[in-house]
């Protein structure tokens, strides 16, 4: 009996030993690399890691100023090249491919934007935001708060090497920019879309019969909102295009008789109703002051009359302040 006792612990000791011996072993082979701890500005082996990342990698964690954190990587900045086609402008290429119109515009640096000819070529980005040009003794920090965005996405996407080096004049692509109102006038003005005023649907002198606002229903008499004008030119006068843009809809609908919509840059469309008939196609880019239709009285209409739309990203607005009297 024991025997057996100093057989086994024996075998105990061996066993203890050959696991010690086994995790030096996998000590030396396998010791982790020191972590660094860098500076307020991103140091340059960090900015290399990124450029390596594939952008399939969703989250990481680096440790920059002292502090560390998961953050959504970016995909870097690629081009792709489009041919317009018919019946297209920069903003039905925009929607159709998911991208905001202000990319477009800032990446192709058009400066007549609405003058786009078929078979034209024009640059594509592969994600939304805008293509931004470093101003003088501006830094990504600052161009990060412009826009509300990460600096770290910034320099992801437009794989830069020392966010140090970033020189006047650079372009840079700002992914998921938070573009304000001014910002986006701004930037239609540059490009020739953002000067041209709204002018009237129908000729000069034409009797408003009914205004934007509350009035008084003309079917059921009841309290109710009016989101256009009532022009009265007479039956059968020209209707115009207000500002150029694109036709999105020509057609019957409902209340509206015969109906066409047009969708015009920076967000604005108009809407002209009760037509007697439909000069103009769907997918058709008319100028300012093309002739589109002719007033009548189809839909739910008491008389002749052409009703008048303008709106704002699907908003009604008060035609009244964007047309001179």
């Amino acid at each position: 009996m024991s025997y057996s006792r100093r057989v086994f612990i024996r075998v105990s000791i061996i066993l203890e030993l050959s696991l010690l011996i086994g995790l030096f072993i996998y000590g030396l082979f396998h010791s982790h690399k020191t972590v660094e701890v860098y500076g307020p500005h991103l140091a340059e082996a960090v900015v290399s890691d990124l450029l390596q990342e594939e952008d399939t990698i969703d989250d990481e964690h680096l440790v920059i100023g002292g502090k560390g954190g998961p953050y959504k990587i970016s995909p870097a900045l690629r081009l792709c090249t489009y041919k317009v086609k018919n019946g297209e402008s920069l903003y039905t290429i925009a929607k159709k491919n998911q991208l905001n119109l202000e990319a477009v515009l800032t990446v192709n640096n058009l400066k007549q934007a609405n003058a786009v000819s078929i078979g034209q070529k024009i640059n594509l980005p592969n994600q939304r935001g805008i293509m931004h040009t470093v101003c003088g003794g501006e830094s990504l920090e600052d161009i990060a708060l412009t826009y509300n965005v990460s600096i770290r996405n910034i320099i992801r996407v437009n794989r830069v090497l020392d966010p140090l080096e970033i020189k006047k004049g650079t372009n840079l692509f700002v992914p998921g920019a938070k573009i304000t109102l001014a910002m986006s006038r701004e930037i239609y003005k540059s490009s020739g879309i953002g000067g041209e005023d709204f002018v009237w649907p129908c000729r000069t002198g034409a009797r408003i019969s009914s205004g934007f606002g509350n009035r008084a229903d003309p079917f059921t008499r009841l309290r109710a909102f009016h989101y256009g004008l009532d022009l009265s030119p007479g039956y059968g006068a020209s209707v115009y295009a207000t500002k150029s843009g694109m036709v999105t809809y020509a057609g019957w609908m409902g209340g509206y008789g015969n109906l066409i919509v047009i969708q015009h840059s920076n967000g604005y469309s108009t809407r002209y109703g009760h037509l007697s008939s439909i000069l103009v196609k769907k997918g058709q880019r008319v100028q300012q002051s093309h002739t589109i239709g002719r007033v009548g009285s189809t839909g739910r209409s008491t008389g002749p009359h052409l009703h008048f739309e303008i709106r704002e990203n699907g908003k009604a607005l008060n035609p009244r302040k964007f047309l001179g009297r």
